[in-house]
């Protein structure tokens, strides 16, 4: 093994090793870390000869080289386990001890499009533009930080897209925060019931029109047996696509305005409210995420089961939760309290 003349411990910091730059010693000629935070294989050896010129001073630097760099893996795993990091390759996912997991989250993503009818397998046209794939992993967490769901979620690279090509329109609203603390507030004072929604695969709602003929590379790691050759066209739309957002939210629309018969927010486009007498519905719709304010238990109860006959949705109860904001509600003293201590900690650390 070769060793630099004058090794320094600032070129191996904690965030390249978070990001997957560092290399296993201060040689740039040796392997770069795996991002995710893996110890190195083989730390820097005790070099085996003194160079000409040098002395013991250059031998305690090197040694204080080596504890340091030993040191910064060990905050930097102790980091990534506190964060719970999330794998960013398939193949990174495969090497961690909690691979069975990820891999029963991504046959639920495989099976729910499988279900949605996504893509039909097909030889692509010689002058094709063909969108790559790959799997993004996310974990979902509680008020307190905890893991409560690993998610898989396959994705179109979007970017290679052909304006006017294979995509048109892109926009689609999400509720402002202002707004969600406009409806909070008045929850609080009215008293009202705050629920939450997950609404399972929205963009695999959207429809592709007949002008936008899209083709993508099958999954990574899950080829259909036999059929490697073949691409994907998509009948649906799938994260990562230019225009899913757009087309999610026309189908929204669709359900929200025409089957329960809501009506549109004139100041939020992502809200949605519905009034009969007294008793009164608003859903605020963060792209998958849907929460809801109502007079009653029974209302509530109601719209799940209606919005269910067009979507699959996951009911997640009373609303804890809400973009990263811990939610706690107190409707003896009429009040809700919003937090982000989770936020906070993990600046901290």
């Amino acid at each position: 093994m070769d060793y630099c003349a004058n090794p320094c411990p600032s070129h191996a910091t904690i965030f390249d090793l978070l990001e997957g730059h560092g290399h296993t010693s201060n040689c740039p000629s040796d392997p770069v870390v795996t991002s995710g935070i893996q110890a190195p294989t083989v730390i820097a050896e005790e070099p085996s000869h003194v160079l000409e010129g040098e002395g013991q001073s250059d031998w305690m630097m090197w040694t204080n080289f080596v504890m340091n760099l030993v040191e910064e893996y060990a905050m930097a795993a102790e980091i990534g386990e506190a964060e719970a990091l999330e794998p960013r390759t398939l193949a990174e996912v495969k090497c961690r001890p909690d691979w069975p997991l990820w891999k029963k989250a991504i046959n639920e993503e495989l099976e729910t499009l499988r279900q949605a009818g996504t893509w039909e397998l097909t030889e692509a046209p010689p002058d094709a533009n063909i969108v790559g794939s790959k799997w993004v992993f996310c974990m979902k967490k509680d008020a307190a930080g905890n893991v409560i769901q690993y998610k898989a979620r396959l994705v179109a690279q979007g970017f290679s897209q052909v304006l006017g090509v294979d995509y048109f329109n892109t926009f689609a609203p999400v509720a402002k925060l202002a707004a969600i603390q406009s409806v909070l507030a008045m929850a609080a004072a009215e008293d009202l019931e705050l629920h939450q929604i997950d609404i399972k695969g929205a963009y695999l709602n959207g429809e592709l029109t007949g002008r936008e003929v899209i083709f993508m590379q099958q999954p990574p790691g899950y080829h259909a047996p036999g059929l490697v050759k073949l691409v994907c066209r998509l009948q649906k739309t799938l994260y990562g696509l230019k225009q899913s957002g757009w087309h999610w939210y026309q189908k929204l629309v669709e359900i929200m305005l025409t089957h329960l018969g809501f009506a549109h927010c004139d100041v939020d486009q992502a809200i949605f409210f519905q009034r009969e007498g007294q008793a009164i519905i608003i859903v605020l719709v963060h792209v998958d995420d849907c929460t809801i304010a109502v007079t009653s238990i029974t209302l509530i109860a109601d719209f799940k089961a209606r919005i269910s006959e067009y979507v699959d949705i996951t009911d997640l109860g009373e609303l804890h939760w809400l973009l990263g904001i811990k939610i706690k509600s107190d409707q003896e003293c009429c009040t809700i309290h919003l937090s982000q201590c989770s936020y906070i900690d993990s600046i901290l650390r």
